[in-house]
């Protein structure tokens, strides 16, 4: 995996839609930025497919659902399947309500995602629902305990088996079931989750990512793309909580470290700094 990424991120800036959670729409927008992707935020149903058919890739981020919503969000989803751009799903909170697992599911269906980005306890719920069984009502944005990595991994499989996507399990390690080999990141800090929209921008980094390098067809290359990011993505985290310490900072000094150190990433800095395993 030494492709120049970050170098053709800049060069080439590919177009990311997202439709986001308004929590942290200006986060994700901000560190696509940092990376050298160019991010559109647009969500009203009347154009989300225009806007779409001119960006890479589609990023559905279920942080902030409402019933206005998941019909812009299925629309845009059926545009990019139409097209053959990626789509990541997020799917935020399916643990806290029916009214998400159930809107998650449905644009699985209607248009089914190239990833599906979420924490232990939601990729255990989409599991779950998918596989004929009810989650229920257990937590809400937050993961729960943390199973062993080789557990956390058969669930991962299990999701991708079901839906046809790269699955991808955040956490102190993250877990990456790809359709041609198992990938274990072991790149972040803990800061990372003490601060709102890290996973968010996380979707977004995916989703540059992907449009960059990961057409749908193309299924080594689109796993390739999630991994690379994950391991950006912390590896920014890690450079961040470094200096956050070093000046004797708390997690504003982090979230501002975090931005700018994406935005001087290098592929030299990159390649020394990622901890992939590939099973």
């Amino acid at each position: 995996m030494q492709r120049q990424w970050m170098k053709d991120l800049r060069e080439r800036s590919p177009r990311v839609h997202c439709i986001t959670n308004y929590v942290t729409a200006g986060d994700v927008a901000n560190l696509v930025l940092a990376a050298g992707g160019s991010p559109i935020m647009a969500q009203g149903l009347h154009e989300v497919e225009d806007v779409t058919a001119i960006c890479s890739s589609l990023v559905l981020n279920l942080g902030t659902l409402d019933e206005k919503t998941i019909p812009a969000m299925a629309a845009a989803g059926r545009k990019a399947a139409a097209m053959g751009h990626p789509i990541i799903l997020d799917p935020v909170g399916v643990t806290a309500s029916r009214f998400r697992r159930q809107a998650a599911i449905d644009i699985i269906r209607q248009a089914p995602p190239s990833v599906i980005r979420g924490n232990e306890a939601e990729i255990r719920a989409l599991n779950l629902e998918l596989s004929g069984h009810e989650a229920g009502n257990t937590c809400g944005v937050d993961s729960e305990n943390q199973g062993t990595v080789r557990s956390r991994m058969e669930i991962a499989c299990s999701l991708r088996d079901l839906t046809g996507a790269i699955v991808v399990m955040t956490g102190k390690e993250d877990v990456a079931a790809g359709t041609e080999k198992e990938y274990i990141v072991r790149n972040g800090h803990p800061w990372m989750t003490r601060i709102t929209g890290s996973g968010c921008m996380l979707d977004g980094l995916v989703g540059a990512f992907c449009g960059l390098h990961g057409e749908q067809g193309q299924a080594g290359l689109l796993e390739e793309s999630v991994v690379m990011a994950l391991c950006a993505h912390g590896l920014c985290g890690e450079l961040a909580a470094g200096e956050t310490m070093e000046q004797g900072g708390g997690t504003g000094m982090f979230r501002m470290h975090l931005m700018d150190k994406m935005s001087l990433l290098d592929d030299e800095t990159l390649e020394r700094g990622k901890k992939i395993e590939i099973r």
